[in-house]
């Protein structure tokens, strides 16, 4: 199941990952998952509120907790950050007329775009992430909301 979306006026899709790169996604989020989970919240809020998460308000959110990602980000490893970037992207593509291309090339290991600047590279790994490991955070979430009610 493909997942539409637009950032900065341009369309893009993103596919799934097969279960052996979710996890392995999976485990390399895991430690900034807590700086994550707001962000995924604020993205699930906008969506049920409007019926889709319009560009300007995925990045308003972003934009908005990029502190505490940020913060995630930087105790990340490179290795750990260029997998989680480079596996994300492989399943995007981006409308070109009536064509869709792809964002990444994984033999080269690079941008296909020269306009995909972190304003929209971030955004696009957040949104793939979301698609492919939702389920599994909110479970997450879901567990950690019933273990604090119960402890309360």
């Amino acid at each position: 199941m493909m997942a539409e979306f637009e950032i900065n006026g341009k369309q893009y899709r993103s596919g799934k990952l097969d279960a052996l790169k979710q996890f392995h996604v999976s485990r390399r989020v895991a430690p900034i998952l807590p700086t994550l989970l707001p962000i995924f919240l604020k993205l699930a809020e906008t969506h049920r509120a409007s019926g889709s998460a319009p560009a300007a308000s995925a990045i308003e959110i972003v934009a908005e907790l990029a502190g505490p990602f940020a913060d995630g980000l930087a105790a990340m490893s490179d290795q750990d950050a260029d997998y989680i970037i480079g596996t994300c992207l492989s399943v995007v593509s981006r409308q070109q007329g009536s064509a869709w291309s792809p964002v990444w090339s994984g033999a080269q290991n690079a941008m296909m775009f020269d306009d995909m600047d972190l304003g929209v590279m971030l955004p696009v790994v957040v949104h793939v992430i979301r698609d492919n490991l939702g389920n599994f955070i909110q479970g997450l979430l879901t567990s950690q909301l019933s273990s604090a009610t119960a402890e309360a």
